[in-house]
């Protein structure tokens, strides 16, 4: 079995928006171990010395070479019919000085997509002038450390793990760009976001608005109507949403009308004609299971630091039938006894308000020991 060597992680320092570091490689020797949550996350370490140096030009995606292994009900179950467990800041390591907000440290991407059975991941964007790049940190200078610096080391190491493990399910990548873009650059900030994207995954692999709008007069009558793309159609790729409600979304979504062209979805309303994926947050809220049954996708979180684990709250948090239930703790650790683990997940489970008679686990997604 695969063990993952140690990941250094990074020092921000303040004047770190005008650095990057080398480019990433997409050729796959990730591991396939089997999701199980049972792998601490790595404490802060002392910091490396800040990158120096812009990375080199973008490359291109290397297609995929293997193909999934696929299912008896891949044909039936859909993307929106699945459950499973996301985290929330996915690169982040414990700053030098505690912060009870700040107070958690996940494992590299690649052992949480594996060992831990994370299948939803979140990334906050921070473009650089200089190098006209995206960086990913929380707050530089005062909680930065990272177990991936570019965004496109980030997007590198699923990428990996994705060509070791096609069988996966859908994996959900949350984005979060930081910070107030100007109107007038946010178009060509946009651009470079999917540039980097693509420069990662082909555009094959990536679950695209325009896919699941079809040929639907919106993106919400098709998601309302027919639902999600199934298994079969979806299986080994990814899928990106935004999070941003403001001039941002107001311009990826062409002014409020749709996501047409447009490489990854939006957070929404379910009255929006471009809703497809809502992020809600409170498990408790009945606008949860009611945008679920009409067959979006829906984020909540069910334990984030510095709260204490309300054992009823993430059991709504799962029973709301949310299909991405984030947490700062999805692994067993010295201080986390009882992390958050889909129930009887595979790791991820069928949902328990959309998914249809005869669905399992094992149907969702089973990887190999």
């Amino acid at each position: 079995m695969y063990t993952p060597g140690p990941v250094r992680p990074i020092a921000l320092l303040p004047l770190l928006a005008l650095a990057c570091s080398p480019a990433p490689s997409v050729a796959p020797d990730a591991t396939v171990d089997a999701p199980s949550p049972d792998v601490a996350a790595p404490d802060v370490a002392a910091p490396d010395d800040a990158p120096s140096a812009c990375p080199p030009p973008l490359g291109t995606a290397a297609p995929r070479t293997v193909a999934p292994t696929y299912g008896p009900l891949d044909d039936t179950l859909r993307v929106n019919h699945l459950q499973a467990v996301g985290t929330h800041n996915s690169y982040h390591l414990r700053p030098a000085i505690p912060v009870p907000d700040w107070d958690y440290a996940h494992a590299p991407l690649d052992e949480q997509l594996g060992r831990q059975g994370v299948r939803a991941v979140e990334l906050d964007l921070h473009w650089t002038d200089d190098c006209g790049r995206f960086l990913v940190r929380h707050i530089p200078g005062v909680d930065g450390l990272t177990t991936c610096l570019n965004f496109t080391d980030c997007l590198a190491t699923v990428r990996r793990w994705s060509d070791a493990n096609p069988s996966h399910h859908p994996l959900f990548i949350y984005l979060e760009p930081k910070g107030n873009w100007p109107d007038a650059a946010v178009e060509t900030r946009f651009a470079a976001m999917e540039r980097e994207i693509l420069s990662v995954f082909p555009r094959e692999l990536v679950i695209t608005p325009d896919e699941v709008r079809g040929s639907s007069p919106t993106l919400a009558e098709a998601v309302r109507m027919r639902g999600w793309p199934t298994l079969r159609a979806t299986r080994g790729r990814v899928l990106f949403y935004i999070d941003r409600t403001d001039n941002l979304r107001t311009i990826y979504t062409h002014n409020g009308r749709d996501l047409v062209g447009r490489l990854a979805f939006v957070d929404s309303a379910a009255t929006d004609p471009f809703a497809a994926v809502l992020v809600l947050n409170n498990a408790l809220s009945p606008d949860v299971p009611a945008a679920v049954r009409q067959n979006f996708l829906v984020r909540v979180f069910a334990w984030s630091a510095p709260d204490m684990r309300d054992d009823a709250r993430v059991a709504a948090a799962f029973a709301s039938g949310a299909q991405i239930v984030s947490t700062d703790f999805p692994a067993v650790t010295p201080t986390v006894p009882r992390p958050v683990v889909v129930p009887d997940g595979t790791p991820s489970r069928c949902n328990p308000l959309t998914a249809p008679m005869g669905c399992t686990s094992e149907a969702i997604e089973r990887l190999p020991r």
